[in-house]
């Protein structure tokens, strides 16, 4: 079975990656595959909520669990 057709039978929630990465790839395959893009902070202070180490895993979850699954 093809990379397509697996994707398209088992659809990916998202498109995960973080921050510092190339966004080229993901968003390509955000595109091709029809998937949202998911960027999580890599680090504390990553982004405006992630204050602290507690922050950052509290980012981190709330990002994942707002992926809606196809």
């Amino acid at each position: 079975m093809g990379f397509y057709a697996k994707l398209k039978s088992q659809p990916a929630a998202a498109v995960v990656r973080a921050a510092y990465q190339d966004d080229r790839p993901s968003a390509w395959l955000q595109e091709n595959a029809d998937i949202p893009q998911l960027v999580l902070p890599f680090t504390v202070g990553g982004d405006e909520k992630s204050n602290d180490l507690f922050g950052l895993y509290d980012r981190s979850i709330e990002l994942l669990l707002s992926v809606k699954k196809p």
